[in-house]
């Protein structure tokens, strides 16, 4: 009888403290909020007004439809105020929502943007409850008014277009570092490493901003694309990288998936394709002389041969060969290339900082000490994955 009694004194309780719930009284239904896809962010070069766009997702054209033709799966809003903070209260002059910016994709900057300096907009994002660090951060060279009002094909909406595109770039090709975000160039604001943004530019925009694109079979028309890498040096944007010089500057920061080259052996061109690759650095000082080495471990997979003998074991030791050689040498041309810019791409400088001891002390007194350093590279490859053949038909 009294466990009876004691699990009705529970119960009773139990209703008791329910009457204090007020349960979901701030509760925002979804057709109040403008959902955030992508934001691009420019300045007027000629009155300095900031200008940023929002793409905001039509949740109606997303959901199945029957009938009624194609909806637009986004909208874009374009706001202009003479600082950042009244862009906010710019937003709220035409969206007739709320705007959540928690479903951002990704923050776009024209080139324009990035060259004069991003320290105020950083700043700006920082101080934001509501910021979110961990989003790509990618820089354009074509309008900023054509990229934000084109329609990506696959993925309608266009944020996770471009971050599906930098995935599978990372995964496949090396092209696009995934140390790529707001948060990474937070980091290095105050230091002197670089940090490498993607650059997007956009094909022939002829279409590309009506939903007639859908129903034309030419999809490199009005294409967003990948085009080369920004270097960034604290908050500013100084140069670019190349495609072709992407996937080396990711290799040597150990931070690169795959490696692609091709080689040419006895005349022939060969395709390989590094992987697990594992990259060693060590900083150290040579008669006063900074001395980097660094050392490339890497499984071989051969791609395609131009070859017409079989492989054998020596065949595949001149295919190593090839391409520990042409990787070395790749490595030292990008060091002095990016040294004769004055960027230090393979992060010196910052290593040089952290050395501690008189010699490094009197090494960092000299101007731009990182320059003097030396290149010291070996490369070490094998061949693990050839292939279903091999004899070539």
């Amino acid at each position: 009888m009294s466990v009876i009694r004691g699990k009705a004194a529970v119960l009773i309780l139990s209703l008791i403290s329910l009457l204090g719930v007020t349960g979901c009284w701030d509760m925002t239904e979804i057709n109040q909020l403008a959902i955030g896809n992508l934001a691009g962010g420019d300045i007027d070069p000629e009155t300095g007004r900031q200008i940023v766009y929002y793409q905001i997702v039509n949740p109606s054209a997303l959901a199945s439809q029957k009938g009624g033709g194609i909806k637009s799966p986004v909208y874009t809003y374009k706001v202009e105020a003479p600082t950042l903070a009244e862009l906010a209260f710019g937003a709220t002059d035409m969206l007739p929502r709320d705007l959540f910016p928690d479903h951002f994709q990704a923050y776009l900057l024209t080139e324009r943007m990035a060259r004069r300096g991003l320290h105020s907009y950083l700043n700006f994002l920082e101080r934001q409850s509501n910021r979110r660090t961990d989003l790509d951060l990618i820089i354009t060279d074509s309008p900023m008014k054509d990229v934000m009002n084109t329609y990506t094909l696959f993925e309608r909406i266009p944020g996770r277009s471009l971050r599906a595109l930098f995935e599978l770039q990372y995964k496949v090709s090396g092209r696009v570092n995934p140390k790529s975000r707001i948060k990474d160039v937070i980091e290095h604001m105050e230091s002197s490493v670089l940090t490498v943004l993607p650059i997007i530019s956009l094909r022939d925009s002829h279409q590309a901003s009506t939903t007639g694109r859908y129903e034309h079979i030419d999809a490199n028309r009005g294409s967003l694309f990948l085009s080369g890498g920004a270097v960034i040096r604290k908050d500013r944007m100084i140069g670019k990288l190349s495609l072709t010089q992407i996937p080396l500057y990711n290799l040597m920061k150990n931070e690169a998936k795959v490696y692609y080259d091709k080689i040419e052996v006895n005349g022939k061109d060969v395709d390989v394709g590094a992987i697990k690759v594992k990259v060693r650095k060590r900083l150290s000082l040579v008669n006063d002389r900074p001395v980097l080495r660094v050392d490339v471990y890497a499984d071989l997979k051969l791609l395609n041969t131009e070859q017409s003998e079989a492989l054998s074991s020596d065949s595949l030791g001149q295919i190593k060969q090839a391409f520990n050689d042409q990787l070395a040498d790749k490595a030292a041309d990008l060091f002095e290339w990016s040294r004769s810019k004055g960027w230090d791409l393979f992060s010196i400088e910052h290593q040089m900082g952290k050395k501690r001891g008189k010699e490094w002390r009197e090494a960092l007194n000299g101007k731009e000490a990182w320059k003097q350093a030396k290149l010291e590279m070996e490369v070490r490859s094998k061949v693990t994955d050839m292939g279903a053949i091999i004899d070539p038909y």
